[in-house]
């Protein structure tokens, strides 16, 4: 793996490039999203309302950071 892409075979007869994350990368994104996840499954808040909670925001844009990296 050199870069981003990553040609991918098909298996018909045209391949495609296909955006490939790393390990690093794919766990940060996982770790961040189930963060967010946990929270709205404890938080008194978010079953109310997911807009109104700060924490929620929060994790959400931090899962919004690692994956759009």
């Amino acid at each position: 793996m050199s870069g981003p892409f990553e040609f991918t075979d098909a298996g018909s007869a045209f391949g495609q490039l296909q955006r490939i994350a790393s390990n690093g990368q794919f766990a940060r994104v996982q770790r961040a999203y189930r963060a967010y996840i946990d929270h709205g499954g404890a938080c008194a808040v978010c079953e109310v309302d997911s807009g109104q909670c700060a924490t929620a925001e929060a994790l959400w844009e931090a899962y919004r950071a690692a994956n759009s990296s």
